[in-house]
């Protein structure tokens, strides 16, 4: 096809998850790619992955977030089927019809992984509740998402490009908006995890002085009335 190919050696697998290994593996090493071409990665992710994970976070992890899905464009990645609204056996019909071959994943195949068991079981299950059901889900992702935008812009009108925030101020906040403001504040400084620092809001609002580590990498530190998030020794 005379594109160009790349090979990158992962070395041995670490212990845990291997899938989640080895997509951190593939995106670190795609987006490094992406940057030194000044261009997108394009990920082949369909509109039945998108049900999938929408499914597997809402199982797995509590939050307004669980039910966001993929976005079809983050920083380097871009995501073209989905955004073209394309299914898995959509695109597989493409391929035959256009006598492209393609490479399964035996492990996609394994129900010791969690995915597997979404994709096998749950599912199936959910599609056939009602015919509605696929869209009814990917319009409510696309609603939380636009709506996002708008809490994320309360956020950060209400943080003015401050790194902190007084501690009597968030204790002043609804408790929603207070989650809201920790978890941005903790994600500023670990990147990700700012989820776990969220659902300890309570112990954050008690701290009147001192250090206290939230888990996934964030500590957040309150001095003289002052709260502010760092990193954890361990993160």
């Amino acid at each position: 096809l005379g594109v160009g190919l790349v090979v990158e050696h992962a070395g041995p697998a670490a212990p845990g998850n291997t899938h989640a290994w080895a997509r951190d593996v593939r995106y670190d090493a795609g987006v490094a790619l992406a940057q030194r071409n000044d261009a997108a990665l394009a990920v082949a992710h369909t509109e039945t992955d998108q049900l999938e994970t929408i499914l597997y976070r809402l199982a797995s992890s509590p939050g307004r977030r669980a039910l966001l899905g993929m976005a079809v464009r983050r920083g380097r990645i871009v995501r073209p089927l989905l955004a073209a609204r394309v299914t898995r056996a959509e695109t597989e019909a493409f391929c035959r019809e256009n006598g492209l071959s393609w490479r399964d994943d035996a492990s996609n195949l394994d129900p010791s992984y969690a995915r597997t068991r979404v994709r096998e079981q749950l599912l199936p299950a959910f599609l056939a509740v009602d015919d509605r059901a696929r869209e009814n889900v990917l319009r409510t992702a696309e609603l939380l998402r636009a709506e996002g935008e708008v809490l994320d812009e309360l956020v950060e009108t209400f943080l003015a490009g401050r790194d902190h925030v007084g501690r009597d101020e968030l204790r002043a906040l609804s408790p929603a908006l207070a989650r809201l403001v920790i978890r941005t504040l903790a994600e500023r400084v670990t990147g990700s995890g700012g989820a776990r620092a969220a659902s300890r809001i309570d112990d954050v609002l008690a701290l009147d002085e001192g250090l206290l580590d939230l888990g996934d990498g964030a500590r957040v530190e309150v001095r003289r009335g002052t709260v502010r998030f760092i990193s954890s020794p361990s993160g």
